[in-house]
């Protein structure tokens, strides 16, 4: 009977590290899809911005609706979900102030760069806060926030590139 619980207790031990390991590969997994297709985005041709905003024209998804529009930021809203575009006219396409901003906190689970001629860009994912991952992207001066799942990591991380790449003063 001891053997039996034993073997039991083996068993119940290897599913649960053989479930912890599936998990982190789907965790990387979804950093590398989101990153892929943050470069991607980056690299292709500048968005067209669909809104014009006093001096700011930006492309917004048909589903975003804007909640606020103060001096360098945009809320955007798409149901419960909520994204934060901020940009500073002053800076160049080739800055890199955000991108070191995100460097110095020591949350990033993800941070990578990207650069083509003259722009800079990057993707920061920081650990999960519950089950909700903090999604930055970032081309020069701009660089758009949300809170995120795993499994729309990709998604939203093409979505946001596309945003920041339109941006125009």
């Amino acid at each position: 009977m001891n053997k039996w619980k034993f073997g039991q207790l083996v068993t119940s031990a290897l599913i649960v590290v053989f479930l912890a390991g599936c998990t982190l590969k789907a965790e990387s997994k979804a950093f590398d899809e989101a990153a892929d297709v943050t470069d991607k985005v980056f690299k292709t041709e500048k968005p067209d911005a669909n809104n014009e905003l006093e001096g700011l024209s930006v492309y917004i998804p048909d589903d975003l609706k804007i909640a606020e529009n103060t001096n360098n930021n945009l809320i955007l809203e798409d149901g419960e979900q909520t994204y934060i575009l901020f940009y500073n006219r002053f800076e160049p396409a080739s800055s890199k102030i955000n991108f070191q901003e995100a460097q110095e906190a020591e949350d990033s689970a993800l941070l990578e760069s990207f650069k083509e001629q003259e722009r800079f860009g990057y993707i920061k994912v920081s650990e999960p806060d519950g089950r909700e991952y903090e999604l930055q992207v970032g081309t020069g001066s701009v660089k758009v926030t949300t809170l995120t799942t795993k499994n729309n990591l990709e998604k939203d991380a093409q979505m946001m590139m596309k945003m920041a790449r339109s941006v125009s003063y």
